[in-house]
This record gives structure tokens, sequence and C-alpha cells, in this order.
């Protein structure tokens, strides 16, 4: 034994001062049992001090300290204690908790040596107090914030080959509270591949470097769920060696899948913005070009290091920078949140270029723009064309009213002229009967008349043509179809084809009188026209509506039209079908017309020696 030791065990032996310096000052509190009677304990002042009683008031009892100690600690307490006393090597050594005075937990760490006779028999039991309640509670603090930030902690002792886990670091793995890994195991939970590869040589080069380490890997739950974590290494030196490596593992499992979507979009983003086939750009605040994509460079002829020199004033046109301005003011009051515009940029060679422009911004959490996100057509050609239409527009205007004079002409001044020619003729064939005996003249009384008859085809498909759609209105068609059959009632009757009209007193179409009734009655007298001789004939006009569209049809069971050969020319002008010596083939020429002047149109259906159907669909309202 040292000397020093010696010295200070005769001054604890014959100065009981120095005992209590000792006792005061090393430790918070001693404690000496009588297990012979155990009842009887004997604890310094100091214990009760530290948990706000007077320690005059207290008696030196077991009971004294076990009435105020918490109820599962003094459980613990009590087993650890028969331990030791059952087995010297068993250390009577926990941290309990003792309620103070003033109510609130104070943390004490309890160790005890029994006292034995010669025998072995424990006798006495000889503790200390130390309090911890600061340790403890920073401890607690610390686990509740590893639990909200899912944080545990992981230690290695290759001396030992113990591997230890925190709670949360067990629940992160997924596996039960008393799980006990291993190295190996403790490895493979990261993924196979580089993320277990990975760990593999952090782990090494720690242990064999000294190197911490700091990474974001992926590992698999023993549930078989994939989960990123970053995990953090700290090796520790004994030796000359690193035996020991300790650290934290996090789960950002949330985190990383939302930076992984983040990354995702960015990048599609960028693509997007790099390779669009419309310009792109990103401003600041003052209008400054922060980035922008070939496509705008080509568009207005500026390379990108000129753009990021300009800003976006610098090269629009003025008549439309003050708009272009007023709108972006908006934005960054906060009254919208985007605009689009038409405006003109010039082109570094100095020529206009014609533009569609979006704008949306991005802000901040606090709502301030933190920059304008440009998309930007070029609608240069486009503009270029409306020109070429507007002019179009207007020659086709002139010749419209050149056009509607032709028809004034034809109407007029032609058939003026053929009526004069055809009443000489019937003067002449009145006073001279016998000059029509001649074939010549013959020939040309029958021209005249065709003349006469063709310029009124013309003047009315010209008429047709000029229509406009401010002159039509709402008309009930029934009355329309009833006078156009009465019209021919006698034709019909001579005939025998029924006609029957299944329209309803309330359907009404949109059109022109003169034309609905011109449009009733070519498809009405066809049907008698083009009748079967071979059996009883019916003409049934029937009508339907939708929200477009009234549509009256013809249905007969006539001679047919072969549309295979027939339907590209069945509207076609002077076209006939079949050997009828009164058929002009201008009917159905001037019908279609009329029905598509008042925007309408019509379909067909028709089989050889069974009969046709015209369906002829006329709008309900202007639109």
């Amino acid at each position: 034994m040292n000397y020093l030791e010696k010295e200070l065990n005769n001054l604890i032996k014959n100065d009981s001062s120095i005992f209590e310096f000792i006792q005061n000052n090393s430790l918070d509190g001693m404690w000496y049992w009588d297990l012979e009677n155990p009842e009887n304990e004997w604890m310094n002042s100091r214990f009760w001090e530290i948990l706000g009683y007077d320690p005059s008031t207290k008696p030196h009892k077991a009971a004294a300290w076990q009435d105020i100690i918490n109820k599962d600690d003094l459980e613990t307490s009590i087993e650890n204690f028969h331990k030791h006393l059952n087995n010297p090597e068993h250390t009577y050594d926990q941290v309990v908790r003792y309620i103070h005075k003033n109510g609130r937990t104070v943390w004490i760490r309890c160790k005890g040596l029994a006292i034995r006779d010669t025998e072995g028999k424990p006798t006495r039991m000889l503790g200390s107090h130390i309090e911890v309640t600061e340790l403890k509670e920073n401890e607690e603090y610390l686990r509740h914030c590893n639990q909200a930030a899912n944080i545990g902690l992981w230690d290695m002792d290759v001396s030992n080959q113990k591997i230890t886990w925190s709670d949360i670091t067990k629940a992160m793995h997924g596996v039960a509270m008393d799980y006990e890994p291993s190295l190996e195991t403790g490895i493979n939970f990261y993924k196979e591949g580089r993320s277990r590869e990975k760990i593999a040589e952090l782990v090494t080069k720690a242990l064999n470097l000294g190197e911490g380490f700091t990474d974001e890997l992926q590992i698999i739950t023993s549930q078989g769920e994939p989960k990123w974590v970053k995990v953090i290494g700290i090796p520790e030196k004994t030796n000359n060696s690193f035996t020991r490596i300790y650290g934290t593992i996090q789960d950002i499992n949330t985190f990383k899948e939302y930076q992984i979507k983040l990354e995702q979009s960015e990048q599609a983003f960028r693509g997007n913005f790099e390779n669009a086939g419309i310009g792109m750009a990103l401003l600041d605040r003052k209008g400054k070009w922060l980035k922008v994509n070939q496509t705008l460079s080509d568009m207005v002829g500026y390379t990108t290091d000129e753009f990021y020199d300009l800003t976006f004033q610098d090269i629009t046109h003025p008549e439309d920078l003050n708009i272009d301005l007023s709108l972006l003011e908006d934005i960054l009051e906060g009254k919208r949140d985007h605009y689009k515009m038409e405006k003109r940029y010039y082109h570094k060679n100095g020529k206009l270029v014609y533009v569609q422009l979006a704008v949306s911004v991005v802000r901040d959490i606090d709502k301030h723009v933190l920059y304008f996100i440009s998309q930007i057509t070029d609608i240069t050609l486009l503009k270029e064309q409306e020109k070429e239409l507007q002019r179009i527009l207007t020659i086709t205007k002139e010749q419209n009213e050149r056009l509607r004079n032709f028809a004034h002409i034809v109407s007029h001044n032609l058939r003026s002229h053929s009526g004069g020619m055809s009443a000489l003729l019937g003067i002449l064939k009145n006073e001279e009967p016998e000059f029509f005996e001649n074939e010549i003249i013959n020939l040309l009384e029958t021209s005249s008349n065709s003349l006469e008859e063709t310029i009124k085809d013309l003047s009315e498909i010209v008429q047709i043509n000029l229509s406009s759609e401010e002159n039509l209105s709402i008309i009930p068609i029934k009355p329309i179809i009833e006078k156009q059959i009465t019209s021919v009632l006698s034709l019909a009757e001579i005939n025998h084809v029924q006609i029957t009209n299944n329209v309803a007193e309330d359907v009404e179409v949109l059109g022109i009188k003169a034309y609905l009734e011109s449009i009733m009655l070519n498809f009405i007298t066809n049907s008698i026209k083009y009748r079967s001789e071979e059996r009883d004939s019916f003409l049934e006009i029937n009508s339907e509506k939708n929200d477009k569209f009234t549509t009256i049809s013809f249905i007969d069971n006539g001679l047919g039209i072969n549309l295979g050969l027939h339907q590209r020319k069945l509207f076609g002008m002077y076209k006939t079908f079949h050997k009828n010596e009164d058929a002009k083939g201008i009917g159905l020429f001037i019908t279609k017309n009329q029905i598509e002047a008042i925007g309408g149109k019509i379909e067909v259906t028709s089989e050889v020696n069974k009969g046709t159907t015209f369906k002829v669909l006329f709008k309900n309202e202007k639109n």
C-alpha cells in the first residue's frame, strides 16, 4: 500500500472531520445498512438535502427512503440487492428515481457493497449516492430529440465483437426490441449492391485508417421495405488501433424520396427548357435574363452570353413595352400570377419578330417573387400569313361585289335581251308561221328557249352563293311542306304516289323561306318524277331534332340511284342518272347550294329499284 493511502486511512480513523469532508464533497450522500436489523439504516444529511428535506426530521429507517422512491425502481433495487447478497460478483449499481419534496423527479445513482463476516455472510451494506438528474434529463432530452428526428444510435466494438443498437435503430430496421445484431447481420441490412458495398468500405476504412464517415444509403427492413438512411460513423482509437466505431443512423426516407422526385422534376424541367420547340427564359424581378434556351437565342439572334447583358426591355418594341411592364407590375403586387400577350422583339439584325408571350411567376414561402418564367412562341410567319389572308379577303370582297354586280347584269340585262329575242320569235311565229317550217328557224327557237332557262338557272345559283347568314330566321317547317304538297297533289294522285307528312307542328329550322320552299318542292317532285312503275309509290317525310340540327328526311320507294357509280357527281350541275326526258340535272345542284347557303348539309342513302332517302340537316339556331 502506498504510504499516502496509509496516511489517509489513519487520518480518517483518528479525525472524523476528514471523513465528513469526504462524504460531503465527494459524494451526494452515503448510507450504511444493518442487514441483521434491516429496519435500521443510516443515511447521511446530504442525501436528504438533495431531496429537499430537513435531515433532522428524517429517521434513520429504511422505510424513510422506500416511501419516496419510484415503485418500479424499488423493485429493481430489491432484485439487484438480493443478487448481490447471493453473489459478490454481481455489482449493486443502478440509477433510480426519487420524488423531491416539491414533486419533481430526482435521479440518483445508487451503489452498494455488502460487508460480510468471516463466514461470508452479509451483515452490513455500505453505499453511496450520486445525483445524476441533469445527466438523465439531458439524456432524456436527447432521446426525445433523436426520436423526433428519427435518429438512432449504434456502437460496434470489434475487440469483443459486440454490436449495440438503440431502440430507435431497432425500430428503424423493423426488428424487435430484444434483437441482438452482429457485424454481419448489421451490414446485410443494407441493400445489396451499391449501399452494401459502400457501408462495408466505410467500416473498413474507419477501422484501418481511422476515417470517419457520413453517407446516405438504403437499407431493407426485416419486412422487406426499402428505406433511405443517413449513417454517421466515428472511429475510436485504443492502444494505437481503431477497435470501436460508434455513430448515428437517421431515417431520411421521406426527405430522400422528395429529393429524388425534386431532382427528377428539375431534370425534366431542364430537359424541357433546353430542348423546347419554343423559346423559354428565366428572368429576375427587374427583367434581366437569367437563363435562356437555344430556341430563343435562334429566334432573336443573340448568343446566350449576349442575352445576359440585356433586359427584356432592351429588345422589346417601344409600343409594346408599357403593356408588358404594367402586367409585370400586377404580378409583383400580387394581383395576378401569370399573363399572356402578343408583342414584338427586335432581332439582332434589326428586323421585327412577332411573338406570343406567356409569363408565370415563382414565389418564395413569403409570396415574394423569385423569378419569372417566360414561354415565347415565334408567330412572325403567322402574322405574315394574317396579312396575306387579309389581303386575300379584301380581294375576295371586291370579287364578290363584282360577282354581285354580274348577278344583277345576268338577272336584268341578259334576261331582258333573252326575253326580247323570245318575244320577237313569238311575234314572227304568229305573223309568219310558215317560217318555222324551216329547220334553222326551229333550231333558233329551241336555242333561244334554252338560253333563257340557262340564264335563269345561273342567276338563281349566283344569288344563292351571295346569300348571308345574317338574313336567316327561325321558320316553322311543316306549313312550308304542306304548301308544297298541296301544289303537286294532283300530280301525285295522277301518278299514284302517296305522300305522308309526319313533321310536327312545332318543328322550326333556321333558313330563308324562299329557299325552304324550293328545297321542299324539289325533293317532293323528284319522288314523283322518279317513282317506280312496278309498285304503288310513296313518299314519307319525317323530322328529328338534336342540339344543333333538325333533320328532315324524304323517304321514297322509287327507282333509286346507284351510289357506287354516281355518288361523286350526284349533286353536280347538269348531271342526270335516269332516262327521264324532263331531267335537266340542275335541281339537286341548286338544292344542295341552297341548303349549304343557309348553314345546312345533306346526306343520301339509296339502293337501285328499292328507293332513296335524302336527309337534310338544318340548323336549329344561329351558332
